[in-house]
């Protein structure tokens, strides 16, 4: 199709258009290497490709399509990079649209992207006045093919960019504000300088489309104009004809190839081979070392731009190529001013304005230039006074600091003193005066003496150019300007780095340009510069020329324009191609009207992925061996294809390879294929990762690599470390596997690099946030199961409350170099569960128990600004996250298991595991409600004896009084079979949305109207549990992200934690008093059952709770404390609670780490190293009983030890200092010593109010002691305390 498209609201989609090729493209060697897109490098890709040539083109920025370009102010910040000279780190990727080089005298503002600084120019194509063509600078061939230059090479031009002056009547508008403001300005400068206004002002030819088309000249739809003035910005309409509307597309229909993000770094010569070496790097990761590679041709054009090409050029003569002496020298500004007329008499539009709103209102301020005042033709003045003044448009996303420029930093001086001066002031006080204003654009002559140089901190060109800014030609602009202002009434306001207020800062008058020229000049010879008449490069500073080695772009031109350069660099582009195919035969079709074809640019509708990951091993090549390792990036257009429906789940690799055994230098990757976990042949339950690639060596010489990594998947929920990450690797001579071997070897990922690979993982061809997040969440879970969860970045599509929301991004754990190990574990019953080690330091081991419902997420919560694994690891911790069965991150989480499961398989399992993996003798361990509840269980029926150092236990132990919210764990099995689930999302159905409301009536009428919200998981989570926090204790986001914390329960541990609630205290499933048998006799003390059990708790103990617990009501803990007190006197039992926090808040709440975890540092400190606990011999010998079976299924020959007290107010404690006091107590002593000669105070004392924790911070209560891990000591009078709960004070504490 073709033609023009009549509808004003004509806006093509170009979101699934694609110039640039997947990297995993890029060849090894070709024809012809193109260097840049710019003018010179689009022209020359386009002409080379006509040729039937085989066609790269390298672009160091990204693709660019209409409706990308930022139009806010911090969306563009976030789009430019910065360097500045002599300083080692820029600002912004390398990669960034707008690309800003601060020089001393100089800065430049180029654009980097597919298409160069066309992205972002203002689109005019004047031409250079004849005079400049005089200057003998310009060699003599290129003189004497003026004609053709200006003519055939011209029209080359002109049929591909389309220039066209802005038409009369546009959008059915009257003429443009600054279209009539610059007559006025021409018709005052005429009058001065003595011309007729109409010779020197007209209307600019803009390479802009003014007519709506569904097809362009190369096929590409393009709308016509809206007038919004963001051209320097970047069109987001695709009226402005950048390079890929026209040369571009034309290119890569005829065949060539282009990649974006890729750096050329310097060029070698390979004379044996007569071809070229193009080394590069590509920005597509930044996570590993970014390695050069190397791609080969006959022919490499460079059309980077005058810094980008002279940079590269000035990098390969200090890598060895023999190049001319003048590279970099004659670097001109093109005589680049800007300045501007504020608060003027008319309103002018000054500024670009955001799409959508000029679609709606109609009224932009037009393309960012539309007429010049052209001041070239005086033959009466020589160049230097030579200038052209245009009217200017900033695009809207410097909108603001335009403004602030112009109203706060230098309103400028005033041209019509004592006319209007009350309105103007009016104007600027309440800030209209800024829409009075127009920016003035100027070219001029400069003497083109500056030098491009290699800065060595930061390895890009800067510019050396002292005092440009003295130079005549900017104060004959600067006049001009002036004038152009007093004909508009206005303030006229210099360019503040020239002549306004950074300039008097500096005490120096600096330029802006956006027009850079030089570097690379063309000359006679290498004397006098870089490259012939045609582009091609010098052999030195000799008229020899280097064969293949050509420059096209605004580097080679050897003197100032004095106008917008566009056109001439384009024209001497057009004639290098012409000059270089008469030169080598090739035959360029001018004649071809061969469209491109949309379709093959379009990408698929299914997204796609990377990642990049590196190896490491070693490598034998005959009789050498050395380390080797590749950085290595797979990409798949079609993530869901590759995992779905492709067998193989293929996907192409891109990347380099070091093995010094074969060669020096890395090795650079092509024709790479990639599958993950296709089925091994012959091989029963294991499938294969496989790498199939074609290496090639800076020498040329070539390569098959095939590396097989064997994987057996032998988890249902996960695949192991170790299978992903080993690689056996064979090297072949030549192209494929069926050359000679010449080398083997072994590679595999170390765990800080796998998680840097999961963090490099980019979803592609999709702009949807949501879909970002949910394709590379399933890849993720896909590629490493529940390593994914562990190392990931992005939070789970399982968890995603709003689908429709943007995803959220986890931030990266405070962690330093701390990297997380997964261990899988098995229990006997055949349950996996999982255990995730941070080895922060030789502190512990601690392990972190998790509650019913959740997993150990809670411990990790990135909504908070430092989580508890972060604080513990700050510490020194070796910290453990274990999920056990009734993790809602394992598929077991679902089963109908119970807390005595739990009790006897996974609490012994993951202890066990942290034991042999670790080799300490025992651990610390802290369990969070329902992992507390586990953790007693487990100790309590004789699993852990001698293996826990210390215990945690938060929230409930295990007396269980309930705070009025037992009822709330019998409900839910009563309305749902297997179980509740605290998830819900914004898309559940109409069932889903009523038992939403139906939580959200309960919760509301159970919880007071301060604790009311509209978040449904919270409803969901308090009508379970009871209320589990207080909300203002929870961020915003934490709260937001509930149900990533919580998630479905199980009715069987439902259930059970019932029981425990109706009877207070643990017990079984099935309700009986297994755990604590004869604890409710009146004198339980005396029961030999009773007491066995409580000797599994005689080891330190720190009993915490928030002090508005809202689900257990803290008199359990209290009881619990007390109840080991009364059986083991001599322990360590510590009792605190925490002011003004709830029950889960006390972890995932945004200030825990201000009021909690420096409650449990001193306790975990006090035991933090195996073997602090130093067990008590008593003065007399105990009594033994035999043997004992205890009521329930539980025997052990250890619960046969009986413990006898004599004294029945009486306990005993070491006298070392310590300070610790029952709160409520009072104590009266009698000193006495044991047969160890330590001292001991026994204390007869009686109970004085409750057991809640009210004590000051710093109270002897909440003070840590030191004694030991005893046996409970005989009282002189044989009998055991039974009636009185016991605190130890320090002997000469006041009563």
């Amino acid at each position: 199709m073709g033609g023009n498209v009549s509808s004003t609201n004509f806006q093509p989609d170009y979101k699934p258009y694609r110039l640039a090729s997947p990297f995993s493209e890029l060849e090894h060697s070709y024809d012809v290497v193109v260097i840049g897109s710019g003018y010179g490098g689009s022209i020359a890709a386009s002409r080379a490709a006509r040729a039937g040539l085989k066609v790269c083109l390298l672009e160091k920025g990204k693709e660019w399509r209409p409706g990308d370009f930022p139009e806010k102010e911090l969306n563009a910040v976030k789009e430019l990079q910065m360097t500045v000279h002599n300083e080692k780190k820029g600002y912004g990727n390398s990669t960034n649209l707008y690309d800003l080089i601060v020089s001393p005298d100089v800065a430049v503002l180029q654009g980097c992207g597919l298409g160069g600084t066309s992205l972002i120019n203002a689109n005019v194509g004047l031409d250079c006045e004849t005079r400049i063509y005089d200057d003998e600078v310009w060699p003599q061939a290129f003189r004497d093919d003026l004609e053709k230059f200006t003519t055939l090479d011209r029209d080359r031009v002109y049929d591909m960019l389309k220039p066209t002056e802005y038409p009369d009547n546009h959008l059915d508008m009257d003429k443009l504000p600054k279209m009539a403001a610059m007559e006025k300005a021409a018709k005052h400068i005429a009058d001065i300088e003595d011309l007729e206004y109409d010779k020197i002002l007209r209307k600019v030819p803009l390479y802009v489309n003014f007519k709506n088309k569904e097809e362009n000249h190369v096929g590409i739809p393009q709308p016509a104009c809206i007038n919004c003035g963001n051209c320097c910005g970047g069109c987001n309409t695709g009226a402005k004809n950048t390079l890929n509307m026209n040369y571009l597309p034309d290119a890569k229909a005829h065949g060539a190839k282009m990649f974006t993000e890729v750096e050329v770094k310097n060029i070698t010569r390979d004379e044996k081979t007569d071809s070229w070496r193009v080394h590069y790097v590509h920005h597509g990761q930044d996570a590993f070392e970014n390695r050069e590679r190397v791609v080969r041709a006959q022919v490499v054009i460079l059309g980077a731009g005058s810094l980008g090409s002279t940079n590269i050029l000035l990098q390969s003569k200090n890598n060895g190529l023999e190049l001319s002496s003048n590279i970099g020298q004659r670097f001109t500004t093109n005589g680049d001013a800007l300045g501007f007329s504020y608060n003027g008499e008319d309103k002018i539009r000054p500024a670009g304005k955001e799409v959508p709103k000029v679609r709606k209102r109609r009224k932009g301020p037009g393309p960012c230039i539309t007429s010049v005042i052209d001041m070239r033709h005086r033959t009466d003045k020589g160049l230097g006074e030579s200038y052209v003044l245009e009217d200017g448009t900033p695009p809207c996303s410097v909108d603001v600091p335009y403004k602030f420029l112009l109203r706060w930093v230098d309103s400028g001086v005033d041209t019509t003193p004592g006319e209007n001066d009350w309105r103007e002031w009016g104007r600027h006080l309440v800030g209209k005066g800024w829409k009075n204003s127009l920016a003035f654009l100027s070219m001029s002559n400069d003497d083109s003496s500056g030098e491009l140089k290699l800065d060595p901190k930061n390895g890009r060109v800067w510019v050396h150019y002292p005092k440009v800014g003295e130079g005549d030609n900017f104060q004959v602009v600067k006049n001009g300007m002036t004038h152009a202002t007093t004909a508009l009434k206005g303030y006229f306001v210099p360019n503040p780095f020239w002549g306004g207020l950074a300039a008097k800062i500096r005490d120096t008058k600096g330029i802006v340009t956006v027009h850079p020229l030089g570097g690379c000049i063309m000359a006679e010879s290498g004397k006098d510069g870089v490259v012939n008449h045609a582009g091609q490069a010098y052999k030195g500073d000799t008229d020899e020329l280097l064969s293949g080695l050509y420059v096209m772009d605004g580097a080679v031109m050897p003197r100032c324009l004095g106008v917008n350069p566009s056109l001439t660099i384009a024209m001497v582009a057009e004639r290098c191609m012409r000059l270089m195919a008469e030169q080598r035969g090739w035959n360029i079709d001018y004649a071809s009207t061969k469209k491109i074809d949309l379709s093959l640019t379009a990408t698929p509708n299914k997204p796609g992925i990377k990642f990049t990951e590196r190896m490491v091993g070693k490598m034998s090549v005959g009789n050498k061996s050395s380390d080797s390792d590749f950085i290595l990036t797979i990409e798949t257009q079609d993530v869901e294809k590759m995992i779905s429906e492709d067998p193989s789940h293929a996907a192409n690799i891109y990347g380099s390879v070091s093995i010094p055994a074969l060669s020096d230098s890395h090795l650079t990757v092509s024709n790479g294929h990639f599958t993950l976990f296709s089925k091994s042949d012959g091989k029963h339950h294991t499938r294969e990762m496989t790498y199939r690639m074609l290496l090639t060596s800076n020498e040329g010489q070539t390569y098959y690599f095939e590396g097989v990594k064997v994987v057996s998947k032998d988890s249902a929920f996960e695949i192991g470390l170790s299978d992903t990450t080993t690689l056996n690797v064979s090297l072949y001579k030549g192209e494929d596997n069926k050359g000679d071997v010449v080398g083997t070897g072994r590679l595999h990922i170390r765990v800080k690099d796998f998680i840097k690979q999961l963090g490099t993982m980019v979803v592609t061809n999709t702009t949807s946030p949501l879909q970002r997040l949910k394709w590379k969440t399933k890849f993720g879970n896909f590629f490493a199961g529940c390593l994914w969860e562990v190392y990931g970045f992005a939070g789970s599509p399982d968890t995603a409350f709003n689908p429709n929301a943007p995803p959220r991004e986890k931030r990266a754990l405070k962690l330093d170099d701390v990297v997380p190990k997964v261990h899988k574990v098995s229990t006997k019953d055949d349950t996996e569960l999982l255990l995730t080690r941070y080895e922060g330091g030789t502190k512990g081991p601690v392990m972190l128990v998790h509650d019913l419902g959740m997993s150990s997420r809670i411990f990790v919560v990135d909504t908070v600004e430092t989580n508890l694994l972060e604080y513990l690891v700050s510490k020194g911790y070796d910290v453990w996250l274990a999920d056990w069965r009734a993790s809602i991150l394992l598929p077991s989480h679902k089963e109908k298991s119970t807390l005595d499961d739990s009790a006897k398989y996974d609490i012994p399992a993951l202890v066990d595991k942290i034991l042999e993996v670790t080799g300490s003798p025992d651990i610390q361990v802290m369990g969070q409600c329902g992992g507390s509840l586990l953790v007693f269980a487990s100790l309590l029926s004789g699993q852990l004896e001698g293996k826990i150092r210390c215990l945690i236990a938060s929230q409930v132990a295990f007396f269980t009084h309930p705070e009025k919210s037992t009822w709330k764990v019998n409900v839910p099995h009563l309305l749902y079979g297997d179980g509740l689930t605290a998830y819900t999302d914004t898309e559940v159905g109409w069932k889903g949305r009523f038992v939403n409301r139906l939580f959200e009536t309960a919760a509301d009428l159970s919880t007071e109207f301060g604790e009311h919200c509209s978040n449904s998981v919270c409803h969901r989570v308090t009508i379970m549990y009871g209320r589990l926090y207080e909300h203002d204790n929870l961020s915003k986001d934490t709260h937001d992200n509930l149900h990533e914390q919580f998630g479905f329960c199980s009715v069987a541990f439902l259930k059970h934690m019932s029981k425990c609630f109706s009877k207070n205290y643990l017990v079984s499933a099935d309700g009986k008093n297994i755990y604590l048998p004869d604890h409710n006799k009146k004198k339980p003390l005396e029961s030999v059952d009773y007491m066995a059990r409580m000797r599994y708790l005689n080891l330190p103990i720190l009993f915490i709770n928030g002090e508005d617990n809202r689900v257990y009501d803290p008199k359990g803990m209290d009881q619990s404390y007390e109840r080991c007190k009364e059986a083991n006197p001599e322990q360590d039992y510590q009792r605190k609670t925490s002011p003004g926090y709830g029950h889960i808040d006390s972890i995932i709440g945004k200030d825990a780490v201000l009021h909690v975890f420096p409650k449990l540092l001193p306790f975990l400190d006090k035991y933090a190293e195996a073997g602090s606990v130093v067990k008590y011999t008593p003065q007399k010998k105990q009594s033994i009983v035999p043997e004992l079976t205890v009521k329930g299924d539980m025997t052990d020959s250890s619960l046969a030890h009986a413990y006898h007290y004599g004294g029945e107010d009486e306990s005993m404690h070491a006298q070392n200092g310590d300070s610790q006091v029952g709160n409520g107590h009072t104590t009266t002593h009698e000193n006495g010593s044991n047969n160890n000669g330590h001292q001991f105070s026994w204390h007869k004392h009686g109970r004085q109010g409750g057991m809640r924790d009210r004590s000051p911070k710093n109270s002897p209560r909440n003070s840590p002691r030191s004694s030991p891990r005893s046996s409970p000591r005989a009282s002189p009078s044989g009998s055991p305390d039974l009636g009185r709960r016991e605190s130890l004070a320090p002997i000469n504490e006041p009563q």
